[in-house]
């Protein structure tokens, strides 16, 4: 068994905490743009990391074909009325007027703190922060009737995956197929458009790049023609979820109740913590897992280091529970659910492999499992700990983006409660 637990807390990279501009060369290039998302990865790590992972995931099921051969869902056709029911059922065992309401997007700011590690908006480094603008004057001239309005528009990139968002299925894969067995091609398929605007073509999630700062005008862009995110758009999501809240479970937390940097969370974590929170783990039911990881991205003292923030680590024992319990969605409050980069004794040799998001290739390519990076689940944890209740309604839908490897989400949840007037939307009704 490929189980990866004896390397909890292991320091695989030596950046540390560093500044944004500072990041790529603090971790190594290939690492860095691999995070970033970037295209410009050497050729010699992307292959070296998709064999490793093809290796170590080799005898392992997949979901290919279960929901058709021209699905590009996934688990998510699992999230039917029933599912829906039983995430009702969960948010209202209480009464009608003992239900919380909780939204889980971390805000955009368009700020970065001025601390050691230049944390803050958007948390995913080196991606620069979106900024809004009012389109119309300060003093706008008045509609027919004495109607004034302003509108927004973004003056610099928004990156769809900067902040709290879902992963497209065809977001990440190894070898030459996405989920589905659809072709990898299928993720740079070229569209071209009869207006050009102004952009920033082939630009990538470095800041500061150059001639690629330069504004010109864009009449084509690729994307994914197969598995994009409208696809999780279209359906919505609604479900019973559970808060495993690893952060203030385990002994490793600080006094926060956050797990420290370099922290691997095992399937065992998983299990211990649910067994001290009393949570029942159902088939189907949507995975969220805090770490307290997000929450350093908005403490200007605390120390930060993406590739070394905690998360989810491969094990076979890992990957048999998402298959076998039929997950079909899975979030948490750091950059990648899972911890960046793992070291993972692949062949059973005695030695350990550098893997950079192993587990984006077994859950979104192999399983069709959606991800969800980047929650703030601050209110959410802190409620489930006052009244011991894990369990509520997980609704969300990202933002409908034609052939997006992912969008923006507001994920809402709605949560029984035992205490009073303690959260929003509970006991404001009618009696």
């Amino acid at each position: 068994m490929k189980d990866n637990s004896d390397h909890k807390n292991h320091e695989d990279c030596s950046c540390g905490s560093v500044g944004r501009r500072g990041f790529v060369g603090g971790c190594g290039a290939a690492l860095a743009f691999a995070l970033a998302g970037s295209s410009l990865s050497t050729a010699a790590a992307e292959t070296d990391s998709e064999s490793a992972v093809e290796q170590l995931l080799a005898d392992k099921p997949d979901d290919w074909g279960r929901f058709g051969e021209d699905d590009e869902l996934g688990r998510l056709n699992l999230l039917d009325g029933a599912a829906a029911f039983d995430g009702m059922r969960a948010a209202t065992k209480r009464g009608r007027n003992r239900v919380e309401r909780f939204t889980l997007q971390l805000s955009q700011t368009g700020e970065v703190i001025d601390s050691a590690t230049d944390t803050g908006d958007p948390a995913f480094p080196p991606r620069t922060p979106g900024r809004r603008d009012n389109t119309t004057a300060v003093e706008p001239a008045p509609q027919p009737g004495g109607v004034k309005f302003v509108d927004d528009k973004f003056v610099a990139d928004m990156f769809l995956q900067g902040t709290t968002h879902v992963d497209a299925l065809g977001h990440a894969w190894y070898g030459e197929e996405i989920y589905n067995g659809f072709s990898a091609r299928t993720t740079e398929t070229v569209k071209e458009f009869d207006t050009p605007l102004l952009g920033t073509p082939d630009r990538d999630a470095i800041p500061d790049n150059g001639d690629d700062e330069n504004l010109t005008k864009v009449s084509e862009t690729r994307g994914l023609s197969k598995a994009g995110i409208e696809n999780a758009a279209d359906a919505g999501i609604a479900g019973r979820g559970v808060l495993l809240d690893v952060g203030r479970a385990l002994d490793a937390s600080d006094e926060n109740d956050r797990l420290p940097l370099g922290y691997e969370i095992t399937y065992d974590d998983l299990m211990t913590t649910a067994e001290a929170q009393g949570t029942e783990l159902r088939e189907r039911d949507v995975l969220l897992v805090r770490t307290g990881a997000v929450e350093r991205t908005r403490d200007p003292d605390a120390e930060w280091a993406a590739l070394n923030e905690p998360g989810l680590v491969y094990s076979d024992d890992l990957f048999d529970f998402f298959y076998e319990k039929d997950i079909p969605y899975v979030g948490a409050d750091n950059l990648a659910v899972e911890k960046v980069t793992q070291q993972i004794d692949v062949d059973e040799d005695g030695d350990d492999e550098t893997l950079v998001i192993p587990l984006h290739g077994a859950l979104l390519r192999n399983l069709g499992v959606s991800i969800n990076e980047i929650l703030d689940l601050r209110e959410l944890a802190t409620a489930c700990a006052r009244d011991g209740i894990y369990e509520f309604l997980f609704t969300a839908a990202p933002l409908h983006i034609e052939r997006g490897s992912g969008a923006p989400v507001n994920p809402v949840v709605l949560k029984a409660t035992d205490g009073n007037d303690r959260g929003r939307g509970a006991d404001r009704g009618r009696n």
